[in-house]
């Protein structure tokens, strides 16, 4: 979770540093319609990290929730949003900080996108998504 904060912390501060007018501003023709902006690739984002958690929860057999909505009408509006899906996950594995690595390995799931994950993979793969999509806003037309 430690690294999965820095990776927020991080994707927050190049969201925040943004003006307003390149936040919103739509690239021409994207292909797909999350990643058209920066401020709908902030809001894809959160939609992520919150499915990201409920595929624990769901492998642990704890109460999960759907996708919430989402306004990011500023840059600024990124960092609470994404906090509090940190807080959802760090829901999602408390009692598992001291499992024996054959309780982590035991809660596996297939993922929409194929592959079978358990909460390490799936811990992995969230923190990489901010990381992609850090460096990808760093990269944004200006």
């Amino acid at each position: 979770m430690d690294e999965y904060a820095r990776a927020a912390e991080a994707l927050c501060a190049t969201v925040e540093a943004l003006p307003q007018d390149l936040f919103l501003r739509q690239v021409l023709s994207p292909a797909d319609p999350d990643l058209a902006s920066v401020q709908a690739i902030s809001v894809h984002v959160i939609r992520a990290a919150h499915a990201h958690a409920n595929y624990i929860r769901k492998a642990r057999d704890l109460p999960s929730s759907p996708s919430p909505e989402v306004d990011l009408p500023t840059p600024a509006a990124l960092r609470p949003l994404l906090a509090a899906e940190l807080r959802y996950t760090e829901g999602a594995l408390e009692g598992l900080y001291d499992a024996p690595e054959e309780v982590f390995t035991r809660l596996v799931f297939q993922v929409r996108w194929g592959p079978t994950y358990d909460p390490e993979m799936m811990l992995e793969h969230a923190i990489v998504h901010l990381l992609r999509h850090r460096r990808q806003i760093e990269r944004w037309p200006r």
